[in-house]
C-alpha cells in the first residue's frame, strides 16, 4: 500500500509543475499562438537544415561514386598495360632468341663475302615509337 501512495503522491506533484510551466508562459507576457509560431519557425529551419545536410550527403555520395568510377577505369587501364607489356616482353625474348640463332650463324660462316652481307643484315631494328613513362604513373 505504500507503493500505491508514493505512486501518486509523484503523480500529483508532476501535474501542478507541468500546469505552472504553461501558466508562466503567458504572464511573461507570450501570445496564446507566439509558442506556435516559434515552433513553427525552428521546425521550418530544422527542415531546411535537414534538406541542406540532405543534399550534402547526395553531393558527397555523388563524389565518392565517381571517384570509384575513375579508380576502378585506372586498375582496369593498370591490367591491360601489364598485359600488353607481358606480351611486348615475350616478343622481345623472341627477337632476342633469333638474333642469338642469327649470331650462331654468322660465326659458322666461313666465306667473306658471306660474313659481310650477314654483318650488315643481321641488324636488330630499332622500336620506332618512343615510349613515354609519365612521372605521376611511375613515381619519378
Amino acid at each position: 500500500m505504500s507503493d500505491d501512495a508514493s505512486t501518486e503522491t509523484a503523480a500529483q506533484e508532476t501535474k501542478p509543475a507541468s500546469r505552472s510551466g504553461s501558466k508562466s508562459s503567458s504572464r511573461r507576457g507570450g501570445k496564446p499562438g507566439g509558442s506556435s509560431r516559434s515552433q513553427r519557425s525552428s521546425s521550418s529551419s530544422s527542415s531546411t537544415a535537414a534538406a541542406g545536410s540532405s543534399a550534402l550527403a547526395s553531393a558527397l555520395r555523388e563524389l565518392v561514386t565517381g571517384i570509384e568510377e575513375q579508380v576502378t577505369a585506372i586498375a582496369a587501364l593498370s591490367d591491360q598495360v601489364d598485359e600488353h607489356v607481358t606480351a611486348l616482353n615475350e616478343l622481345r625474348a623472341e627477337a632476342t632468341r633469333r638474333l642469338l640463332h642469327l649470331d650462331d650463324l654468322r660465326s659458322t660462316a666461313q666465306d667473306v663475302n658471306l660474313s659481310a652481307f650477314l654483318d650488315t643484315t643481321i641488324q636488330p631494328q630499332l622500336p620506332q615509337v618512343e615510349e613515354e613513362f609519365p612521372d605521376r604513373i611511375y613515381g619519378g
